[in-house]
C-alpha cells in the first residue's frame, strides 16, 4: 500500500508475515539506487515513511534478500540493468488506495 499523508510523506508497506528482513529499494531524487530497513508493524506489515523532501522514481522491495515488485501497483519498468522495477505513482494516485501489497 502506498499513502501520503497529509504533511506530504509518503509511506509505503507491504505484508510479509513469515519474513526476517524487508527492505524498501528505491531511485531517489533521480540519483542512484538507495536501500531503506523497513520496520514491522502489525500483522506481518512492514512500513516506511519516505520524508515529503524525498522523492521516488522507481522502487522495489527486497524481502529476505529477494527482490520483489509492488503486487499492488501494476506498472514497472524493466531498466538498462535489466532488472525490473515499479514506477511510483504520482501523489494524487496514492490517495485512496486501500489494502496492502502482499508477499506469501
Amino acid at each position: 500500500m502506498i499513502h501520503t499523508d497529509h504533511q506530504g510523506g509518503t509511506t509505503f508497506s507491504i505484508h510479509a508475515p513469515n519474513a526476517d528482513l524487508v527492505e524498501f529499494t528505491g531511485d531517489f531524487n533521480g540519483h542512484r539506487e538507495r536501500t531503506l530497513a523497513m520496520r514491522r508493524g502489525r500483522d506481518g506489515e512492514w512500513m516506511i515513511r519516505l520524508h515529503p523532501g524525498l522523492s521516488c522514481d522507481l522502487y522495489r522491495f527486497r524481502v529476505d534478500g529477494r527482490f520483489v515488485i509492488d503486487p499492488d501497483h501494476p506498472h514497472t519498468i524493466r531498466c538498462r540493468d535489466g532488472i525490473e522495477r515499479t514506477i511510483c505513482p504520482s501523489s494524487g494516485e496514492n490517495h485512496g488506495r486501500s489494502g496492502a501489497s502482499r508477499i506469501a
